[in-house]
């Protein structure tokens, strides 16, 4: 039931938060599955690639993710780490994490990994900058998926899941960029979880219509503490050709076709 909650809270699709940090990810609070990242994008169009990016926006930033979580004795625990996020005119997109920030603020200048994904090439590269590898992924059409057989237990349905309430916060500027803001409230029902109590948790999330991308999501969860994920210094410039290619000095570890499945007809 709880996937099925944070899955209704996805809004957006694209460069999945941690994928190319796994290390970073494995440092992190256990936290629900975020609904979307700050820097990530979704535009789906028909063509030979199944996400073809959003293209004649590019613009680069830093990516803030901080979360605070508070123990039962007061205590806050705040872990803080940073990606860099780049988008050409092309769509394609490049995502690159330092992990855990340093008290100072500082981070190392040779990202943990990077992930690139070229809707023009369609593919998808994964960056090992320490060992000089990569991993290239080739994405396909997508392809049907069967139903699911009918069965005596799946003619009863599973317990319905709460809906979230929305509200709208309006508009104001961040980094420069003209942003709409949207609240959704989830509250689960006291015995969903073991819980004795129902349990409330919201999201707001500001996203810019011009550029087509998140700025910042704020997740206040009592059982998490609250995480805000948010873009700074924020360029519209173009990013250089050669962030978005495999660097001539990398050893390519494998190459693998991946047909995402669909449930019904496009």
């Amino acid at each position: 039931m709880m996937r099925q909650l944070l899955c209704f809270l996805s809004v957006m699709c694209g460069l999945a938060w941690g994928a190319i940090g796994g290390p970073a990810v494995a440092q992190q609070a256990p936290q629900p599955s975020p609904p979307a990242s700050p820097g990530t994008t979704a535009s789906v169009a028909a063509g030979p690639c199944a996400n073809r990016g959003v293209q004649g926006f590019p613009y680069s930033a830093d990516e803030i993710s901080e979360t605070t979580r508070t123990l039962a004795d007061g205590t806050k625990i705040t872990s803080q780490y940073l990606s860099k996020v780049y988008r050409d005119s092309q769509g394609r997109t490049r995502q690159e994490s330092f992990g855990l920030q340093k008290p100072s603020g500082e981070h190392d200048v040779t990202p943990l990994g990077a992930r690139i994904f070229d809707p023009v090439a369609c593919v998808m590269y994964q960056l090992n900058p320490h060992s000089h590898t990569a991993r290239i992924t080739e994405s396909g059409h997508r392809t049907p998926q069967p139903p699911p057989p009918t069965t005596a237990a799946s003619a009863n349905p599973p317990p319905a899941t709460p809906r979230p309430t929305t509200e709208d916060l309006g508009t104001q500027v961040m980094e420069g960029v003209k942003v709409i803001g949207t609240r959704t409230t989830t509250i689960i029902p006291a015995g969903a979880e073991g819980n004795d109590r129902p349990i409330q948790f919201t999201r707001e999330f500001w996203s810019s219509p011009e550029l087509r991308v998140a700025v910042m999501s704020i997740t206040n969860d009592p059982r998490y503490g609250e995480t805000v994920i948010r873009l700074t210094h924020l360029l519209r410039d173009e990013p250089p050709a050669d962030l978005f290619q495999v660097p001539p000095d990398y050893t390519i570890e494998e190459l693998k076709t991946v047909a995402k499945p669909v449930i019904g007809s496009e």
